[in-house]
C-alpha cells in the first residue's frame, strides 16, 4: 500500500527551540505572532514534502528534491547516498561540467564510488545557465533520511549551512523518505504487471507492447522475433514433479537474459515458450543468435532425484528486414517457423523467409548426431 506522510509541524517547533509556543503563546509575545525565520522554515518544509511527494517516478523525486534543496541552501554540490534497496549514489550541482572539478574535488574525494559523470549539472537544477565556480571553503550538511534510507550531503557556504536547523533537517529527511518508499512501492506493483513471477522476465503484454512500440516509429529499423520452444517438457513435469519443471524454466531465462544483449528484451511467451525481440538486427544474425542460443540451452545440465539429463530447445525466428511489418504478423510468422521446427524433429532452428536469406558460410554448422536423429542447424521454414 502507498502511504504519505502529513509533517508534523507543531513536533518541529518544538524540536527546534524546546517550547511549542506556535500554538500556545508564551508571555510577551503573540500567540499569533510567528518570528520571520521560522515562517520562512515552515513554508519551505510545506513546499519540501509536497513536491517531494508529488511523483511516483524516483528519478523525478530526487530531481525535486535537489531542486528545492538547492533553492535554499545554494549549495555547490548535493551527494545523494542511499540504502540497499533505494538506489546507489547519485549527486546534484549547479555548475557546469567544465571548470568546476576544483569546487567539487573536496566533495568527491570523499566518496570513491562518485564519478564525475554521475554528477548531475546545472540542466538538472532547472538553471538557465551554469553559475560561476564557487569557493572551495565549503561546509558540511548532513541530512539523515527516515528509516535508514541514506543520507544527504550538502556542501555550500557558512551562511546558507546556517540554515540547517534541526527541524528543518528532521522534516527534510522524513518527507523525501516518505516520496522515496511510495515511489518504491509504486514501481514494485508496477513491475508485477510487466514480469513474469516465476522467471522474472517481462510478460507475453510488454513484448507485444514494445512490437507496436518499435512499428510506430517512423524509420523502420530491422526487427527479428525468436520464439523458443522446450522440447518434451510435458515428459519432464510427468518424470520429476512441477516444482522441476518451474526449475527448469527459471535456468532457461537466465541462459537467455545472459546470453543476449541488455537492449534486447526477453520474455516468457506462455507456459514452456519464451520469445527474445531483437531490434537492430536483421535476419542473418538473428539466425546466429538462435543458433547460439539453440547450443547454450542443449548444453545446460539439470540434476533431479540423482538423474542427470540435458534438454533441447526449438526456436522460430521471423524478421521485417526494416518492412513495415506488423507486430501481428512478425509474431505470427515467427510461431509458423517454430511449428516447422517442431515438425520436422526438434531441437533446431526454423526462419520464415519474406526473401531468401542464408546464414554466411563461415557460420554455417555441419550436422550433429545425437542418437540416431540428425539435428540440422538451420531450417528454411
Amino acid at each position: 500500500m502507498i502511504t504519505g506522510t502529513v509533517y508534523n509541524y507543531d513536533r518541529v517547533m518544538s524540536l527546534n527551540y524546546g517550547k511549542p509556543w506556535l500554538l500556545s503563546g508564551d508571555k510577551g509575545r503573540s500567540a499569533n505572532t510567528i518570528p520571520h525565520r521560522e515562517l520562512a522554515e515552515l513554508g519551505f518544509l510545506a513546499k519540501f514534502a509536497r513536491e517531494v511527494s508529488s511523483s511516483l517516478n524516483q528519478g523525478e523525486v530526487l530531481d525535486a528534491a535537489a531542486k528545492l534543496l538547492y533553492d535554499y541552501f545554494h549549495y555547490t554540490i548535493a551527494v545523494f547516498s542511499f540504502t540497499e534497496g533505494f538506489g546507489g549514489m547519485s549527486a546534484y550541482s549547479p555548475l557546469d561540467s567544465t571548470g568546476c572539478r576544483n569546487s567539487w574535488f573536496k566533495a568527491v574525494i570523499r566518496f570513491p564510488e562518485l564519478k564525475y559523470r554521475d554528477i548531475n549539472t546545472y540542466r538538472s537544477l532547472g538553471l538557465a545557465a551554469p553559475l560561476a565556480e564557487f569557493n572551495d571553503d565549503n561546509n558540511e550538511v548532513t541530512i539523515e533520511l527516515a528509516e535508514n534510507c541514506g543520507l544527504i550531503r550538502l556542501f555550500c557556504d557558512g551562511e546558507s549551512a546556517a540554515k540547517a536547523g534541526r527541524a528543518v533537517l528532521t522534516g527534510i529527511g522524513e518527507s523525501l523518505a516518505a516520496a522515496l518508499r511510495n515511489a518504491r512501492e509504486h514501481n514494485r506493483v508496477k513491475e508485477l504487471s510487466l514480469r513474469d513471477s516465476l522467471t522474472g522476465l517481462y510478460n507475453r503484454r510488454v513484448l507485444e507492447e514494445i512490437l507496436h512500440l518499435e512499428k510506430s516509429k517512423r524509420k523502420q529499423s530491422p526487427t527479428s522475433i525468436l520464439i523458443i520452444d522446450v522440447d518434451d517438457f510435458k515428459t519432464i513435469n510427468d518424470t520429476f514433479g512441477h516444482p522441476a519443471g518451474d526449475q527448469v524454466l527459471s535456468v532457461i531465462g537466465e541462459i537467455l537474459i545472459n546470453n543476449t544483449r541488455k537492449e534486447n528484451i526477453v520474455a516468457r511467451y506462455g507456459g514452456e515458450e519464451f520469445a527474445v525481440l531483437l531490434t537492430n538486427t536483421g535476419l542473418e544474425t538473428a539466425l546466429q543468435i538462435a543458433e547460439r542460443l539453440r547450443m547454450k540451452l542443449a548444453d545446460q545440465e539439470f540434476n533431479f532425484s540423482d538423474c542427470r539429463f540435458k534438454l533441447s530447445v526449438s526456436i522460430g525466428v521471423a524478421s521485417n528486414d526494416g518492412n513495415s511489418t506488423a507486430p501481428e504478423s512478425l509474431m505470427a510468422n515467427a510461431d509458423q517457423a517454430l511449428y516447422q521446427a517442431k515438425r520436422s524433429g526438434k531441437n533446431r532452428v526454423c526462419f520464415h523467409e519474406a526473401h531468401p536469406a542464408r546464414i554466411p558460410e563461415k557460420r554455417r554448422r555441419p550436422h550433429i548426431r545425437l542418437g540416431s536423429g540428425c539435428i540440422e542447424g538451420v531450417t528454411t521454414a
